[in-house]
C-alpha cells in the first residue's frame, strides 16, 4: 500500500493564497460515505477536483456538520477546510490536489 497525501489549496485571482496537506489515509478513514454530505464525497486520493466559488459556501457548512463525526485526527483538518472556504468568498476556488 502507497502512502499519499492530499494538498488544499485556495485559490483567488489566479494566485495561491492558502493550504494545507493531509495524509490520505487519515482522510479516507474520515470521509462521509452518505448523500448528506455531497460536497466532501468527491474527494479523491489521486485525483483533482476543483470546489468553485460558488460551492465554497456549502462545502464550509458540510466541513463543520462532519467534525462532530470524525475522527480527532481530522477535525483540525476540516476547520481549516471551513477556514478556507469562508476565506475564498465569492472569488475563491478550493483545490484538492491528490496524488
Amino acid at each position: 500500500m502507497t502512502v499519499v497525501a492530499i494538498r488544499i489549496e485556495l485559490w483567488v485571482d489566479g494566485r495561491l493564497i492558502d493550504g494545507v496537506e493531509q495524509w490520505w489515509d487519515d482522510l479516507a478513514a474520515a470521509l462521509p460515505v452518505d448523500e448528506d454530505f455531497p460536497m466532501l464525497g468527491r474527494v479523491d486520493a489521486y485525483g483533482d477536483v476543483v470546489f468553485a466559488r460558488d460551492e465554497l459556501e456549502v462545502l464550509a457548512a458540510e466541513a463543520r456538520r462532519f467534525v462532530p463525526r470524525a475522527p480527532d485526527r481530522v477535525r483540525p483538518l476540516l476547520l481549516k477546510l471551513a477556514e478556507l472556504c469562508t476565506q475564498g468568498g465569492s472569488e475563491g476556488e478550493l483545490r484538492f490536489l491528490g496524488d
